[in-house]
């Protein structure tokens, strides 16, 4: 009959099949020379991938032009650039009014400035746009983030990015020798200046944008690395600095700038690390894990192993020899307080002169006080002889506690291992009150987190935690951690190393030290992390990719065709997706992650 409806899609569809049929027929009357045209048309076009631009830069990728987070970025050039210019202005100015009463142009010094070159230009070059991110997810959809377990992983992760190193020009470089970090303050001249800046810059972290500074485990990446170590005697001198390795993890700043005020004059730090809210760094947060032997005893949910431990041996040993646990035995750690480096010898000098000047003063006003008494009466009771009763008198007491602290210390990370892997029966000896108190992860972390300076790194929640969930506006999932550090660009590392630092880098020759020399440092530990991170064992992407394009049969592994065009087909594609990103960098665009990583598995 006759066809009603619609004529248009019929003779579109018409045409366009007469099209396909003439040029199936030209391709197959034609077909080598098709082929051969095709191919070199490929080639020509592949060929500009020589002039290909990745673009690695997260700002560029992520942050649209002319917003309010670009203004934000680009706020420190911007000042820079009118500074120059009102100095120009100003400059001109001057010579023109010098000029028209006739005087010798003298140089222009606006609010004491002398030169523009004053202002710190690198402050601008300093990070250099360069973040390297870190994003964690559970091993399957739906787990919630908010665990010990993903928490400490993150963790993990993090210290081995810290430790990370590459060797180049003589020396192995770490994150910490090429991150963004704050300078050190500017010290007034004087004769520990050198000293103290000496250990702020072995103690001034990287900046890490990372969720686990919410808890005390923030600190294990900071370093620093290796530990700082000071003398005995300037261990006896200040009390409030921790005994053995000096780190993040158990460092007070404000506690140790307190007791060295009253010896020196630190001028502005104290007020610096006031405004700043370093106070007492880490060691007031709240520990991931209370079973870790290095949590600290001011963390809010610090656990007392030691009494633990006294009340594990007591029903211990009331049980059965045959039920009795038997916990590893580890050697008491001794501490080697010797410093290092030349200029903590000196201050580790100082401090032993005031330490043995004031042991001398002890020593010579003791007798005079007892041979002024022994004159006055034969009948003086020694009234000093008291505290050798009261040591007699409490010997065994003491005996009793020094037995106890190194029975904790010689099984305490036994014990805590094992409390860990039996937690159903920590009430058995234990009250719920002694019981180790894990912290509410999502209560925490509800808001965002804050940096070593509480007060100026402030972390917001969306750029640290993903794919939340809510419940009273607390935090009660979660489906991804993100970190991120910043990576120092090539010159500001360059200025770092090019004065001599044989406490920091004793190997580098500062003769052939130079800017190149220092980006291509820079360049080659991202290379080198990028590749670590994709071989990591955590990293499951690779299986999941080969997962989902494997084939069983029987017990051997199959493919879903083992038909040649199936390949050549793939290939054709391969090389045409190769092809156009060529014409691609002929045209000037610009390269990025998706570019090279994503387009060719959507092919």
């Amino acid at each position: 009959g006759i066809a009603t409806g619609n004529r248009l899609p019929l003779y579109v569809r018409s045409f366009f099949q007469t099209l396909l049929f003439t040029l199936g027929s030209f391709v197959q009357n034609w077909a080598w020379s098709v082929v051969i045209v095709g191919l070199s048309v490929y080639l020509i076009c592949a060929l500009g991938l020589r002039y290909v631009h990745i673009e690695t830069d997260l700002i560029k990728l992520w942050v649209s032009e002319g917003g309010r987070l670009d203004d934000e970025l680009h706020f420190l050039q911007r000042v820079q650039r009118n500074y120059e210019y009102d100095i120009v202005r100003e400059k001109r100015s001057a010579d023109f009014e010098n000029s028209n009463i006739r005087k010798s142009i003298v140089s222009i010094k606006a609010n004491g400035r002398k030169n523009v070159k004053s202002v710190d230009t690198n402050l601008d070059n300093a990070f250099d746009s360069r973040f390297q991110v870190i994003i964690q997810t559970p091993v399957a959809k739906g787990i919630n983030a908010l665990t010990k377990e993903s928490l400490l992983k993150h963790v993990q992760i993090m210290e081995e990015i810290a430790n990370f190193q590459v060797e180049m020009y003589g020396e192995n470089w770490t994150l910490a020798d090429i991150c963004f970090k704050p300078p050190s303050p500017k010290l007034s001249h004087g004769p520990f200046a050198d000293i103290v800046t000496k250990l702020l810059d072995r103690l001034i972290p990287c900046i890490w944008i990372t969720p686990i500074d919410c808890f005390w485990e923030g600190s294990k990446p900071l370093g620093p690395s290796p530990p700082l170590i000071l003398g005995p005697d300037v261990h006896a001198f200040i009390n409030s600095l921790p005994k053995g390795n000096i780190t993040w993890k158990n460092l007070d700043p404000s506690a140790v700038l307190k007791e060295v005020s009253t010896l020196f004059d630190l001028g502005t730090i104290f007020d610096l690390f006031e405004r700043a809210g370093i106070g007492a760094a880490y060691l007031d947060r709240w520990c991931i894990d209370p079973l870790d032997p290095e949590c600290p005893s001011t963390a809010p949910n610090a656990f007392d192993h030691c009494l633990a431990f006294r009340k594990f041996q007591a029903w211990n040993m009331a049980m059965p020899k045959n039920k009795q646990i038997v916990l590893e035995e580890e050697a008491i750690p001794v501490y080697k307080l010797e410093s290092e480096d030349a200029a903590l010898q000196i201050l580790d000098e100082i401090f032993g002169k005031k330490r043995r000047k004031r042991e001398m003063e002890i020593s010579t006003v003791k007798p005079s006080i007892k041979n002024h008494t022994e004159d006055e009466s034969s009948d003086y009771y020694a009234y000093e002889d008291d505290d050798d009763y009261d040591i007699s008198h409490n010997a065994t007491k003491n005996n009793e506690e020094i037995a106890e602290k190194e029975q904790c210390l010689r099984y305490g990370k036994s014990f805590l291992k094992w409390l860990n892997a039996n937690e159903h029966r920590w009430s058995e000896f234990l009250t719920l009150e002694e019981m180790p108190e894990y912290p509410d992860y999502g209560k925490i972390m509800t808001g965002g987190c804050r940096g070593f300076a509480r007060n100026t790194m402030v972390w917001p929640e969306d750029l640290i935690v993903g794919g939340v969930k809510r419940e009273n506006h607390k935090l009660i999932s979660a489906e991804a951690f993100q970190s991120i550090f910043l990576v120092a660009s090539g010159s500001d590392v360059f200025s770092r190393y090019k004065e001599e630092k044989s406490n920091l880098k004793p190997n580098l020759n500062i003769n052939i030290w130079n800017p190149y020399y220092a980006s291509q440092i820079v360049s080659a530990w991202q290379r080198n992390f990028t590749q670590y991170i994709y071989e990591h064992r955590w990293n499951t992407e690779f299986v999941y990719a080969g997962w989902s394009q494997l084939n069983w049969d029987g017990w051997w592994f199959a493919v879903n065709s083992s038909v040649g065009l199936s390949i050549l087909g793939v290939f054709l594609v391969t090389y045409a997706s190769i092809s156009g990103l060529g014409i691609s960098s002929y045209m000037g665009i610009h390269f990025n992650a998706a570019t090279t990583q994503v387009i060719f598995f959507l092919h």
